[in-house]
């Protein structure tokens, strides 16, 4: 779509309504992105869900950062369940 409709209008109507559809290309496809957002997965189009830092290696970090402190809650106070749990699983196995 791009060169054959720049060339068409380009000829039909001059130099300046074919520059002005360059810009108008960049404008949408600089929409496109903002809209799209930083650090987004494949195939996700809208939305900015890993953030609004410019650098990835922030994004990751914060993540790694709450991944932690997650285990952390649940490790701590799921310490005594697991091995309760796993107690009960020897001894389920023993005849």
């Amino acid at each position: 779509m791009g060169t054959s409709v720049g060339t068409l209008v380009f000829v039909n109507y001059g130099w300046r309504a074919g520059a002005g559809l360059s810009v108008a290309w960049t404008g949408w496809i600089l929409f496109v992105l903002l809209v799209r957002g930083p650090h987004c997965q494949r195939y996700t189009w809208f939305g900015y869900e890993g953030g609004l830092e410019s650098r990835k290696g922030a994004v990751e970090e914060r993540e790694r950062l709450k991944l932690q402190s997650d285990t952390k809650e649940n490790g701590s106070s799921s310490d005594h369940e697991e091995q309760k749990g796993e107690d009960l699983e020897r001894d389920g196995d023993k005849p």
